[in-house]
């Protein structure tokens, strides 16, 4: 049994009023304890966050640059310790947890190019003599909030841009998962970041809210739910906080009839049910057009029974469990929901489920999924297909385009003209044509559209940037003080 505790101004901090227990997925036994930040200490934080930024601020983007790089050979060095912790905490299976980590030092690497996509504009003359640049500048500090099933990424991506682009951090890891953010904290500073820089408060709401109202928190991302997304945007309009807050997904994937139905079956299952089905970009929803249903959703059902499940030290499984029993028995509800809707349980995971110990649930094919159904508008979170049928493309289209949500969608097919047709249309932010995932690289934009998102800013890509920073112009003009004199004119360009 082990105790996580918080980290401020460059020392462990185990003050704290409340805690929570640290479950281990696969067994539904608790492993740990987190210690909850109090409002003293959390201000402690942001205070230290604050002063620490004043210096690093003005520390040059080489320098910077370099730290990131020292801070991604420790998570390397470490990178056994920290899958370790994944598949403990979160419960992933271990290549998933060792991809997720292969995706947080590609982003440590985009990262360190700082000085390639941190630029800004100049003109030259753009009247008699003036000159006009756009100057660029940290906001200062900034928290980051990370969801339970990605904490090793996110927690990664946030605080290596805040911090190579100028500013100070503080990690709100989810309290289901906090070790690894903890272990980040040492990371960085044996890495040589300066005290300060680099802080970790655990807690729930409470901390999450206190950090978007003080005047001293500049901005504060955030990756969960829907719900607290919008919450945590409109809370950040009130108090002039800057908030990037990107919610849920429902991810269609529409199949034509040209498609290769083994491949798409194929995407299907292992976009549906990669991580128990709690990604984002899982795919939720498959959308049959025309009369290829029947032989897909046939092909889709035999996959499934051949997916090994269990607890995710064993090297054999595949799919390992949700992330607590609180969130199992909310997608249990979920599939009980289907049949009385009017849907079909074709494959009810629960029959598997029921006989292991853990937090698990079955992989579920739902098939005459319409919208309107508990199943199809919600967004899940867990290892459950819906399968909807629709008789032509137009149909599809709207049915995908009703859906609140707007995070991916991804369609197969061979046929070029439609595809192209397709990605003009769609509406959601990360799209892929013969790609379940459609994940892009760090140097492209990634964060959704409609509901699914609360930002102008993209969580990474060109727009990223301007989440992190704040420009200003600069005019400038060196006349002749012969030429001086009083002009009440509006200034013209010439």
């Amino acid at each position: 049994m082990y105790k996580v505790d918080n980290y401020i101004n460059g020392e462990g901090c185990s003050v704290s009023n409340e805690s929570s227990k640290i479950i281990n997925p696969s067994y539904g036994t608790q492993i740990g304890e987190v210690l909850y930040a109090n409002n003293e200490s959390a201000n402690r934080a942001v205070d230290a966050a604050y002063e620490a930024s004043k210096l690093w601020a003005k520390t040059g983007l080489s320098y910077r640059a370099e730290l990131i790089l020292k801070f991604r050979q420790g998570i390397i060095n470490r990178s056994t310790e920290i899958v370790d912790i994944c598949v403990s905490e979160a419960g992933k299976t271990r290549p998933d947890a060792e991809a997720e980590l292969d995706r947080a030092v590609q982003a440590l690497t985009h990262a360190s190019g700082v000085q390639h996509f941190l630029t800004t504009n100049f003109s030259q003359n753009v009247a008699g003599g003036i000159d006009i640049a756009d100057l660029r500048f940290p906001i200062g500090v900034i928290a980051g909030v990370g969801p339970f099933n990605f904490p090793i990424l996110i927690p990664i991506l946030h605080s290596a841009m805040a911090i190579v682009t100028g500013n100070t951090y503080i990690a709100k890891p989810s309290e289901k998962v906090p070790s690894i953010s903890r272990l980040f904290a040492d990371i960085w500073n044996a890495a040589g970041l300066p005290d300060g820089c680099f802080n970790v408060l655990n807690g729930q709401k409470e901390i999450v809210e206190l950090l978007v109202r003080h005047e001293k928190v500049a901005g504060l991302a955030f990756i969960g739910s829907t719900a607290a997304a919008k919450s945590l945007k409109m809370l950040g309009v009130e108090h002039n906080t800057k908030v990037q807050a990107l919610g849920g997904g429902k991810n269609h994937m529409i199949v034509l009839p040209d498609a290769d139905l083994d491949m798409s079956a194929d995407a299907a299952v292992s976009a549906s049910f990669g991580a128990a089905g709690q990604r984002c970009m899982a795919v939720s929803v498959v959308v049959a057009v025309g009369d290829i249903a029947d032989d897909l959703i046939s092909k889709i059902q035999t996959r499934i029974p051949n997916l090994v499940m269990g607890v995710t030290d064993d090297a054999n499984t595949q799919l390992g469990p949700v992330i607590s029993k609180e969130n199992r028995d909310k997608i249990y509800s979920f599939i009980e929901s289907a049949e009385p809707d009017g849907a079909s349980v074709v494959i009810d995971g629960r029959k598997r489920s029921d006989e292991l110990n853990g937090c698990f649930v079955g992989p579920t094919l739902i098939d005459h999924v319409k919208p309107g159904m508990s199943v199809y508008e919600n967004e899940i979170f867990g290892p459950v297909l819906c399968f909807v049928r629709a008789e032509t493309y137009d149909e599809a289209m709207e049915i995908t385009h009703g859906h609140k949500l707007g995070n991916g969608a991804a369609l197969f097919t061979r046929d070029g003209g439609v595809a192209k047709k397709w990605s003009e249309e769609i509406q959601a932010g990360s799209v892929g044509i013969n790609v379940p995932i459609p994940l892009p690289t760090y140097s492209h934009s990634f964060g959704g559209w409609k509901d699914s998102g609360f930002s102008e800013t993209k969580a990474f890509g060109p727009s990223s940037i301007d989440f992190y920073t704040q420009t200003k112009s600069l005019t400038t003009r060196w006349p002749n003080p012969a030429d001086s004199k009083v002009d009440l004119g509006f200034p013209r360009n010439y």
